[in-house]
């Protein structure tokens, strides 16, 4: 197959959101990490690869979960990583931790992660019913409930966007979903 000339010519500039990285660029950290810096003993500097793994390191999932799950929410945190390269992966990997935490309630709701009917409103729901998850939390706005806020969040992710999130929002993101894994599967 032979790719179309358009296709070929676009190359990543600046800012570009979602450009195919040419080859020579694929390991170049992300231009928007420029600004990004770490505070250390006092003094800033640019953050490095090694800061973005350790923040995500310290994000781990303490409890139970199976295996699967395990599995699914360390690829949230792989796809995060490769955000320093590119970081409209970040939202790819918020999307990818709803999906471990999504797993895990079908796992505790259904006794596996197989497919099952529903959605992830569903499986809260299930779970809220069942005393697994903490009863809704009533406020002027339906996000006012930490879980409702994440459905809201990963609802307008997984239906398309176009948004673009920062590291701290996906790490935010990330300790949600975390939390709630080790919420369902405590240790």
């Amino acid at each position: 197959m032979r790719p179309r000339p358009s296709m070929c010519r676009r190359q990543r500039t600046g800012l570009d959101n979602m450009a195919f990285k040419t080859v020579e660029s694929i390991l170049e950290p992300d231009p928007r990490f420029a600004d990004l810096c770490v505070v250390e003993n006092g003094q800033a500097r640019r953050m490095t690869l090694a800061d973005h793994h350790k923040a995500l390191a310290n994000i781990g999932l303490a409890g139970t979960a199976p295996t699967d799950v395990l599995a699914a929410y360390d690829r949230a945190r792989n796809t995060i990583i490769y955000a320093f390269f590119d970081y409209d992966l970040f939202v790819v990997g918020e999307v990818q931790a709803f999906g471990a935490f999504e797993l895990a309630l079908k796992h505790r709701l259904n006794g596996h992660g197989g497919a099952a009917r529903g959605t992830l409103r569903n499986l809260v729901n299930r779970a809220r019913k069942a005393g697994i998850l903490p009863a809704l939390i009533p406020g002027p706005i339906a996000v006012s409930d930490p879980i409702e806020a994440l459905i809201a969040l990963r609802n307008g992710l997984s239906h398309g966007t176009s948004d673009v999130h920062s590291p701290g929002m996906a790490l935010e993101v990330v300790a949600a979903c975390a939390s709630w894994i080790d919420h369902v599967f405590p240790a």
